[in-house]
């Protein structure tokens, strides 16, 4: 029974949150956002994200999707603002597209885009959580922030990678705000599709 919760719970995890890796990894390649932001960022967001999961499997026939897509907005935003900041000709020593925010509200920025992400998480949690028991759902919980903890390794890993960290840092602070437009814009089309 046990081994079965695991796959199952692996194979959630895994195919929700592919696309974080990405946003992690251009999170660990700015400059702006230290380690520890990204990483209680994320926790912070998937934390929510499984909250969520476990109290609105009873709101699912009441909220439509089309409004939880509207959460896209959210990395639409940041990635506008980054992008005017971005070409604002900051130089090296000013504030840079992030820079503008403080230490805390880096980590509700992360936190922010990992749960406005997280539809297709909230879309597979509910209906599975709801098949389960409360060990079950216990079991599962757990392997997923353990999962968190590893997705976080595994972004940093890549960004420091000898072969693909050096192009990741170069160009993962310029690239991320055209991220989160499209992640946003992703987010709100499969709410309407």
């Amino acid at each position: 029974m046990e081994t079965a919760i695991i796959i199952t719970a692996v194979s959630a995890f895994i195919s929700t949150n592919l696309d974080d890796l990405f946003l992690l990894a251009a999170f660990f390649a700015n400059p702006e956002f230290k380690a520890k932001d990204v990483l209680l960022g994320q926790y912070l967001g998937f934390i929510i994200l499984l909250i969520l999961s476990s109290l609105t499997y009873f709101l699912q026939f009441i909220v439509p999707s089309q409004w939880i897509s509207l959460l896209g907005v959210i990395p639409i935003m940041i990635g506008v603002r980054g992008l005017i900041n971005l070409n604002s000709g900051t130089s090296d020593g000013e504030k840079g597209e992030f820079g503008y925010y403080k230490d805390g509200q880096r980590i509700l920025v992360v936190a922010l885009v990992t749960i406005a992400n997280g539809g297709d998480n909230l879309g597979v949690y509910m209906p599975l959580f709801a098949s389960m028991n409360s060990m079950g759902l216990f079991l599962t919980a757990s392997i997923f922030l353990i999962m968190v903890g590893a997705w976080c390794l595994f972004g940093f890993k890549l960004v420091n990678n000898q072969v693909l960290g050096g192009k990741i840092k170069d160009y993962g602070h310029q690239i991320l705000p055209f991220v989160m437009i499209i992640i946003g814009l992703v987010i709100i089309l499969k709410g309407w599709v």
